[in-house]
């Protein structure tokens, strides 16, 4: 294809150097949007900077009418800007951004926040749980008014918009009284801490209990991001820790928080993580699961609110 699509975003989880380049090289974008540069994979790119090189590639590939929407809070991000002659939509936090939010706050673990553009302001109250669902929010946002999206539009569609997969911050109480936290679809650092986060925000006041596995792919850099977690982990103020792992990611979260908190947290596997977590839990308990795809601990999830 010689041009891009007229409105067309092109999206993709970058594994590899050139493997966005490829899917633009089929069908190029005529809006470009760059959320973030985590630390998941860095085992596999060496470098957070390797990344965003990476998803700058989606960037590159935009013709000059095309427009990049592009994270103002993460300078990796930000940096991109360079990478494009044409349109620019700005997206974060402070006080710069063409789209921002401010009076961040929680209710029940949901956030609410005012929604600003070109002098225009909206409140919004997202349905799902999690401080961090503020950038994703204003992530859509900036690529709605890309796409010649009305402002008035996006508000309203913020506030009603539902989680579309599973395993991504589902929380469910159960009919006992037992709050249930189903994040585990997968895991990486940025969003063990978010979610950490978000067990301090929906279980204010209540007691709090994590099942966290192991994070895979994080190359030499495993180790500071296990003592990270488990630091997080520490500052939560948990009843309980269930580690989930056999490997030195799981070693790292057991040693970092038992020196931090003087506790050791109980050590266990994908098969016995249901029973251990649920004994005892009571009405009032708000339990988080969280851990790298391939410990299947959504499995653990979903047992925990069938009991």
């Amino acid at each position: 294809m010689s041009g891009p699509t007229p409105g067309t975003s092109c999206w993709r989880r970058a594994r590899g150097k050139g493997h966005i380049q490829a899917l633009c090289d089929v069908v190029r974008p005529g809006i470009s949007t760059v959320l973030g540069i985590g630390s998941a994979h860095v085992g596999k790119f060496g470098s957070r900077e390797a990344i965003a090189d990476a998803k700058a590639e989606i960037v590159r590939a935009l013709p000059t009418t095309g427009t990049a929407v592009l994270n103002a809070d993460d300078p990796l991000v930000a940096a991109m800007r360079r990478e494009h002659t044409g349109r620019i939509i700005t997206f974060g936090t402070g006080e710069s951004p063409d789209v921002r939010a401010t009076g961040i706050d929680t209710v029940d673990g949901r956030p609410t926040f005012t929604l600003h553009h070109q002098g225009r302001t909206a409140p919004v109250r997202l349905t799902l749980h999690g401080r961090h669902h503020v950038t994703n929010a204003l992530t859509a946002a900036a690529t709605a008014l890309a796409a010649g999206v009305p402002f008035d539009t996006i508000a309203t569609a913020l506030s009603d918009a539902r989680m579309a997969t599973g395993g991504r911050m589902a929380v469910t109480t159960r009919a006992d009284g037992v709050t249930i936290i189903n994040d585990a679809f997968n895991a990486g650092p940025e969003s063990v801490l978010a979610a950490l986060d978000a067990l301090g925000d929906v279980g204010c006041d209540l007691r709090r209990i994590a099942i966290l596995g192991e994070m895979a792919e994080l190359g030499d850099t495993s180790v500071e991001r296990h003592r990270r977690v488990a630091d997080a982990a520490a500052r939560a103020g948990l009843a309980r820790l269930l580690v989930v792992g056999t490997g030195k990611g799981a070693d790292v979260l057991d040693a970092a928080y038992t020196a931090a908190t003087g506790t050791a947290p109980a050590r266990h596997t994908h098969d016995t993580a249901t029973t251990a977590a649920h004994d005892p839990l009571v009405p009032g308990d708000v339990l988080l699961v969280k851990g790298a795809n391939a410990l299947r601990l959504e499995a653990v999830a979903h047992r925990l609110l069938e009991a």
